[in-house]
């Protein structure tokens, strides 16, 4: 297995796996519902949370995909190209955070919406909008702040492409 599809599948891996527990925590039946303020103000932390580090797990792995599979988001070819290159990188950064916007919405929808099967549980809208509003706040501090994604690329070479190397895989 080469190193860049072992990557991918990390990735993804790690992304779905995330979205299962997701999934799987929305269908405890049951679950004890209060209009203590206390109580109501830590599940919208934890919704906050949750969803903001899906969001963030969904742009890695599409980042980390584009990356490994666009030869032009890799590296800059040349001094002449950078300004092109420098465009076209933040045309597809763009892209992909409102890719991952859309997908992790389309979670939090579906995540409200596996509720009405569940004992005890109900959907409410107002989650679903903590939700995007969670997913939004992230998408924000990414797409102002370029050295999260740079700084999983960095993780990358550092950690995983020793893995590799130690143990002689190309």
């Amino acid at each position: 297995m080469n190193k860049k599809l072992a990557f991918l599948l990390y990735s993804w891996g790690t992304t779905s796996l995330f979205i299962a527990i997701i999934f799987w925590l929305s269908t405890v039946p049951y679950l004890a519902d209060s209009n203590d303020i206390y109580e109501q103000s830590i599940k919208t932390l934890y919704r906050i949370t949750l969803y903001g580090v899906l969001f963030l797990l969904v742009y890695r792995s599409l980042l980390a995909t584009f990356r490994t599979t666009v030869k032009r988001l890799s590296k800059w070819h040349s001094k002449a190209e950078k300004a092109d290159d420098t465009e076209f990188v933040l045309i597809i950064e763009t892209l992909l955070v409102v890719i991952a916007i859309t997908i992790s919405s389309l979670i939090a929808v579906v995540d409200e919406f596996i509720q009405i099967y569940v004992d005890g549980r109900f959907p409410d809208p107002v989650d679903i909008l903590i939700s995007i509003m969670a997913i939004l706040l992230a998408a924000i501090l990414v797409y102002s702040t370029p050295s999260i994604g740079e700084l999983e690329i960095a993780l990358k070479h550092k950690f995983f492409d020793n893995f590799f190397k130690k143990r002689g895989i190309k």
